[in-house]
């Protein structure tokens, strides 16, 4: 009686945590794709310009310092947890191409687009708010 007990606790723990991990993973999703939203869009909304600028740099530095988005980590160390034989190589961009397109787009161009695209961002909101 008590192992059947622990059996339907565990299998209802599991289950429940499952749940949980695909909820959190589905909302960081949704944050994800809200702050790639500002990091194209940002300069264009001048009420949230200090959001839009530590984006920025916040995601500057990540790809600098760990050559990743920490939000994508975060995201998917929970889908491996549902999934562990995920294919992931902690970079959002392409993951969710390949997935939706069946395209791959090649995980060196998109760093390195990455890092250009939010360098020029950063000098030429730095240029147009303070120097011009």
């Amino acid at each position: 009686m008590l192992i059947l007990i622990d059996f339907k606790f565990r299998f209802k723990y599991n289950f429940d945590m499952k749940y949980l991990y695909r909820i959190c993973a589905d909302l960081i999703f949704i944050v994800h794709s809200v702050i790639l939203f500002i990091i194209l869009f940002g300069e264009f909304f001048p009420k949230i310009w200090i959001v839009y600028f530590s984006i920025l740099i916040l995601t500057l530095l990540s790809e600098l310092y760990f050559g990743y988005c920490i939000v994508s980590k975060w995201e998917f160390d929970l889908r491996k947890k549902i999934n562990p034989k995920i294919n992931y190589d902690y970079n959002w961009a392409t993951f969710y191409t390949y997935k939706f397109t069946q395209n791959r787009i090649s995980e060196l161009f998109f760093k390195r687009a990455t890092v250009i695209f939010l360098v020029i961002s950063l000098v030429l909101i730095i240029y147009l708010k303070f120097i011009v």
